[in-house]
């Protein structure tokens, strides 16, 4: 397996699956690169798809790679804006190649390694929103509650949390929507901290596509890679009373 990719890609490949682990398994195939995450309380979890042509030279066949994304990270910041890095599977390490300097890192073993069966779930509710707005709001709510309400209506998209002695609503009506699909109102309640830490890794999509259920695990589609890979984050709702 030898890929070059651009830092910026593969920082932003990182960081969202370092919202819920430190580990995962990278499994690729002559079309591009698959990783599936949950964490450890079994809340939430991302799936990321990213083609071959979202990286700028791609040699791969089927291969699954333990990876310490930790270890990534680190690597990471010897790397500039702009960098192109080269990685290379070398027996059972993965070699970095970024300019001059080259590091290397062993592999984790991936049999280690449980990739979580993605439920398919039928949600009546779709929406499409600004990433931006989407963001304001769960920072909004960060500083008042530790949970979130999520609404879709056929007419908007509601956001509020209301903690002991204020509130924050966020209403996107649907003319600033890029779609809405609901037949009649559904609304749930999410944890912020899970919601938070996925924006702050967000970083080249312009929209969310979100779909909701009552009391169903939201789920959040959106671009990585500059579009040319998909993530798919999946959260267990909070239950009135837990």
């Amino acid at each position: 397996m030898r890929v070059k990719v651009d830092v910026k890609d593969l920082k932003e490949i990182t960081n969202l699956l370092l919202t819920l682990v430190n580990e995962a398994k990278f499994e690729f195939t002559g079309e591009g690169l698959s990783v599936k995450a949950v964490d450890a309380a079994h809340i939430a979890m991302i799936v990321l798809d990213v083609s071959r042509d979202g990286f700028m030279e791609y040699e791969a066949e089927d291969e699954e790679l333990g990876v310490d994304l930790d270890k990534v990270k680190d690597i990471l910041k010897l790397a500039s804006s702009g960098d192109v890095i080269e990685i290379m599977k070398d027996g059972g390490k993965l070699t970095f190649v970024i300019g001059n300097l080259t590091r290397s890192m062993a592999l984790i073993d991936s049999s280690s390694l449980t990739v979580p069966k993605v439920p398919n779930i039928a949600l009546p509710a779709k929406v499409v929103v600004p990433k931006d707005d989407f963001i304001n709001g769960i920072k909004a709510a960060e500083a008042i509650s530790d949970s979130i309400t999520l609404e879709v209506t056929p007419t908007e998209f509601h956001m509020f949390a209301i903690g002991d002695e204020d509130t924050i609503n966020l209403d996107l009506p649907k003319d600033m929507l890029r779609e809405v699909e609901c037949d009649e109102p559904v609304k749930s309640t999410y944890p912020v901290d899970y919601l938070l830490k996925l924006a702050k890794a967000m970083d080249t999509a312009e929209y969310l596509t979100i779909y909701l259920g009552k009391d169903y695990p939201v789920k959040i589609v959106f671009d990585i890679v500059r579009g040319k890979g998909k993530a798919t984050y999946l959260l267990a709702p909070r239950i009135e009373g837990e």
